[in-house]
């Protein structure tokens, strides 16, 4: 038996490859969010008031409930938040 290797967790769950790289993008603006909250030490509703959104929204994303938040949300909260976001987009292999 011969075991199928995968650069990500995404790409072992989605058989389309459009979804995997979505899913990829969204895990990785949540975790930085979910650190921003954590290194603040702010509670949930002050950090989703400084990050332009609600308290259930952030709570989403802290918990990991990746179905219910969108790229563009995310790159929205992290802009509000002060950061900025770069893309580096590179032929897949």
């Amino acid at each position: 038996m011969t075991s199928k290797r995968f650069d990500n967790v995404w790409d072992a769950l989605k058989d389309d490859p459009a979804m995997a790289e979505n899913l990829r993008l969204r895990s990785a603006l949540m975790i930085a969010i979910s650190q921003f909250v954590e290194e603040t030490g702010l509670t949930q509703a002050q950090a989703a008031d400084k990050l332009g959104t609600t308290q259930p929204r952030l709570n989403d994303v802290i918990k990991g409930r990746i179905e219910k938040c969108t790229v563009d949300r995310l790159v929205n909260m992290l802009a509000q938040a002060g950061y900025r976001v770069d893309l580096s987009i590179h032929r897949a292999a």
